[in-house]
Parts: structure tokens; C-alpha cells; sequence
């Protein structure tokens, strides 16, 4: 007489739910990696967004105003020679939950805005996540004022570093 087996062993199901496990796990940890990334550069794109903002804003009330950047946001500059520009205010960070990205910049406290638009500051601004190797940059570049995003080449910036606008390499183009 012969036995039939309807069913796994205990061992093949463990066999089954490790598996399982292992390979759920892999998503999760590059997901989190992807997340941060994404985070990073939709924070170069809104520090860009923010000085495009404040060029529009002058040339629309066709008046010089000023901008601010702060350690998470653009802001409405405190200066008593220009007014602040309108609709220039904005997070980097698109959720509250988002946290991690620092700012380094040697962009002056308040960035002025001539009245046709161009930046009369210059500098340079880096992101940076501890869990991303790569570094987004702003490069506010004068006498025209002509801003650029690429990527920070040297080493992550450290508090007191002078930051290199050379460094700012360009992105590659896209097409």
C-alpha cells in the first residue's frame, strides 16, 4: 500500500517562508535608498525653482526685491533697502516627514534681485543626505547671474569649507 502526501513539511514551508522574506527585504532596502535620492534631487529642483520665483517676481512688479535662504526653505529676506519678492518663500522639502538633507552655500543672507530680473549675488550651494553619495549643486554664477544645477565632484562639504563653484560639474545632457 502506498502513503500519498497532501501537503509540505514543516521544512519546505520554512524553506518557502525565508525565501519570500529574503527577496521582500531587497525591495525595501533599495526603495529607501531610491526615496532619499529622489528626496535629494527634488530639493536641487526646488532650490532652483525658488531663484527662478524671485526673478519672476521682480520682473513682473518691475522692482529690484531680495531672497533668502535658509537652512530648509527659501525665505522672505529681511533687508531694509529691498522688499522681499513675492511667491519666492518655498520648503525644500516637499513633506514634513522628509528629513536628512542639509544645506551648505555660500550664497550671501540675502540674495538681491535687480528689477529685469537677474541675480546680483553669486555662489554656490550644495545638498547633501548622509545616506546618498551624491551631491546635488546650485551655481549662481556673475556678472549675469546665470544659475545652473550639476553635481558637488570634491568630497561632501564640512562646516567651514570653502565651497568651489569648479566642482559644480554639469549635469549630462538628457536625449
Amino acid at each position: 500500500m502506498k502513503r500519498v502526501r497532501n501537503g509540505f513539511t514543516l521544512v519546505e514551508v520554512m524553506v518557502v517562508v525565508a525565501i519570500v522574506g529574503i527577496t521582500c527585504s531587497i525591495g525595501l532596502v533599495h526603495a529607501g535608498a531610491d526615496r532619499d535620492r529622489l528626496q535629494l534631487d527634488a530639493a536641487a529642483r526646488r532650490l532652483r525653482l525658488g531663484l527662478e520665483r524671485a526673478r519672476l517676481s521682480a520682473r513682473r512688479h518691475q522692482q529690484a526685491c531680495a531672497v533668502a535662504l535658509g537652512p530648509e526653505a527659501w525665505l522672505a529676506a529681511e533687508s531694509d533697502a529691498l522688499p522681499p519678492c513675492s511667491g519666492a518663500a518655498l520648503s525644500l522639502q516637499e513633506g514634513a516627514a522628509q528629513t536628512g538633507i542639509k544645506v551648505h552655500t555660500n550664497l550671501p543672507s540675502v540674495v538681491r534681485v535687480s528689477a529685469n530680473g537677474l541675480l546680483l549675488d553669486g555662489g554656490t550651494t550644495v545638498l547633501r543626505h548622509p545616506r546618498v553619495s551624491a551631491s546635488p549643486c546650485l551655481v549662481v554664477s556673475l556678472p549675469l547671474g546665470i544659475s545652473r544645477i550639476g553635481r558637488y565632484a570634491a568630497s561632501p562639504p564640512v562646516e567651514g569649507e570653502a565651497l568651489r563653484s569648479s566642482q559644480c560639474l554639469p549635469l549630462p545632457q538628457e536625449g
